[in-house]
């Protein structure tokens, strides 16, 4: 017998509205930095070249060649291994500036593995003169750094595929025909992109069908345009890719911010992924809840979203438990002794139970927790299940009623064990007695902002006024879960935005993901604002010798100064 079962029991769900509602107060300073910045002959080159037909296929190029290279969470190493051999070999970035290491360590970070695994991380420094500057201030000899950032794994596959199959195909399909609706209707396909034997992508006929940009699906049925089936098309190399750009055109112009900007493609940011990338940057150790921020980051901008005008700056936080019960094996099916399957189902009773804070007191913050799977081994002939796993998911948007659920369900893992084991006479130890395993923990932490007048949310909202893009009439203050829930944990302030910009898309998270070009020239724009806002953070030297001054202090913010490994 295999048993599993989904999604089955949900209490009290998340309120993650996207009602607008804050504005934030720019400051006379943070206007001024926009404007000196943007009025660079550097950066107007700059903003003008990511404009250019080269430069928007340059994304496109960059983006097919990059996500078709299988890379799912915790295993991402050749697709950091390819971007980190790009760095050098074809952005012109000088190899000390290369920062993370094939492998997964990452030089001076408070943290090195998480899960006990290594972090793929594949990170740049565009290098900064604060060094220079007299009196200039380290934390444990680290200057200060802004880091922009893209994640690069994708939930599917979600395995590791073999060394001599490492790609995924790009499929072509009409854009006015039907989705596809199983994986061997979708391998059907005929169409496809090509790539030559060093993963460059031919400029054939079928690219001629892919790479063309359009406003709208509407658009590009109207047009008889392609969508393109790869899994991680929007989330999230589409900007990654965008991201990277940064690297290469800040590289490509010599640009000199003031502390140093980081660019980077992070590990894990999907599922299980576990956040690892950002918790290795910022040395966030799951353990104790805190992170030292040893490399000293000031500030974080990360590019995760396909909707134009977001900007993330809440995030909702989890508690991930995935818990084994283990019976002893050659159990016969009716023996009288504990049962894995039996101690799962006790566990599932209890949570079912409890109430949240929001049960309690309707003032309070709404709280939700999931019984997401219950899957158990399959019996041999006259047998029973040797093992049952139980995943468990709590999620809040604040820490308080976070740890409050989890205080009240995680001990009643153990306590189903112990139930189960008393039925029979026996307590934990005893050779008949059902064992419990906790196989994975995932911690994503909350934070819900207090000041939406913070450095960064001020240059957010001042870079799209000065660039003309994506201007709002308020902040949306929904949740979601992010990166940038690490470093908002770690007291670094963040946001999360919008850059690669598809005409449409679908699938998310599925074998089956896709999506369209879109607007190139706009996206351009969505680059450059993202570089105005880490030069607006870092500070800028002006191509007549002038400083412009960063907006944040030198000094990052941490929870600890404990340094992990």
């Amino acid at each position: 017998m295999q048993l599993k079962f989904l999604a089955v029991l949900v209490s009290s769900a998340v309120c993650s509205s996207l009602a607008l509602a804050a504005v934030p107060n720019v400051s006379e300073a943070t206007k001024a930095s926009a404007e000196a910045i943007n009025s660079d002959p550097v950066m107007q080159k700059i903003k003008k070249e990511l404009e250019t037909p080269e430069a928007q296929k340059w994304r496109f190029n960059t983006h097919m060649e990059v996500v078709r290279i299988a890379s799912p969470s915790r295993s991402e190493l050749r697709r950091q291994e390819e971007l980190m051999r790009r760095f050098v070999q074809e952005w012109g970035i000088d190899e000390k500036n290369v920062m993370s290491r094939v492998g997964g360590n990452l030089p001076g970070a408070g943290l090195q593995k998480v899960d006990g695994l290594p972090v793929y991380n594949a990170c740049v420094r565009i290098p900064g003169t604060y060094s220079q500057t007299a009196g200039a201030q380290t934390y444990a000899g680290q200057g200060p750094k802004v880091l922009l950032e893209g994640h690069i794994d994708t939930v599917n596959p979600p395995v590791l595929p073999p060394k001599d199959k490492p790609y995924m195909p790009i499929k072509l399909q009409k854009a006015d025909s039907p989705l596809v609706k199983t994986p061997q209707e979708l391998a059907a396909i005929p169409d496809e992109l090509h790539f030559d034997k060093n993963g460059k992508i031919i400029e054939d006929e079928n690219y001629q069908k892919a790479y063309k940009r359009y406003a709208s699906l509407d658009d590009a049925i109207a047009k008889g345009g392609y969508r393109l089936y790869v899994p991680g098309y929007n989330d999230a190399m589409i900007n990654t890719a965008a991201v990277m750009q940064i690297a290469q055109i800040l590289t490509k112009y010599k640009v000199k911010p003031v502390y140093d900007l980081w660019v980077c493609g992070t590990a894990g940011e999907e599922g299980k992924g576990n956040l690892a990338g950002m918790k290795q940057l910022y040395g966030y150790s799951q353990d104790t809840g805190k992170g030292n921020n040893a490399l000293n980051f000031v500030a974080n901008i990360s590019a995760d979203s396909t909707r134009p005008g977001s900007g993330a700056v809440n995030y909702l936080g989890s508690y991930r438990f995935e818990i084994k019960y283990i019976e002893p094996k050659g159990v016969k099916a009716g023996a009288q002794q504990p049962s894995a399957l039996m101690a799962m189902n006790r566990a599932v009773a209890a949570i079912a139970d409890l109430k949240t804070p929001y049960d309690l007191d309707k003032n309070a913050e709404r709280t939700t927790y999931t019984v997401g799977v219950g899957e158990c081994t399959k019996a041999p002939e006259g047998g029973r299940s040797e093992e049952c796993t139980l995943m468990v998911d709590m999620r809040s948007p604040t820490p308080e009623p976070l740890l409050a659920i989890r205080s009240k369900i995680e001990p009643k893992f153990q306590e189903a064990m112990d139930a189960e084991n008393a039925k029979f006479g026996l307590k934990k130890g005893d050779p008949k007695a059902v064992k419990m395993e906790l196989v994975w923990f995932g911690d994503r932490p909350a934070h819900r902002r207090t000041n939406y007048d913070d450095p960064v949310v001020q240059i957010h909202w001042q870079a799209a006024d000065t660039v003309g893009i994506d201007q709002r009439k308020a902040l949306a203050e929904g949740a979601p879960s992010l990166n940038d829930n690490v470093p908002a944990a770690v007291g670094v302030p963040t946001i999360n935005i919008n850059v690669g910009t598809p005409a449409a898309g679908g699938g998310g998270h599925t074998w089956y993901e896709w999506g369209i070009p879109g607007d190139g020239r706009a996206e351009g724009n969505r680059v450059y604002r993202m570089i105005l806002m880490g030069l607006m953070a870092a500070g800028y030297n002006t191509a007549d010798g002038k400083v412009v001054k960063p907006l944040l202090d030198p000094m990052g913010k941490r929870t600890t100064e404990e340094v992990y490994k």
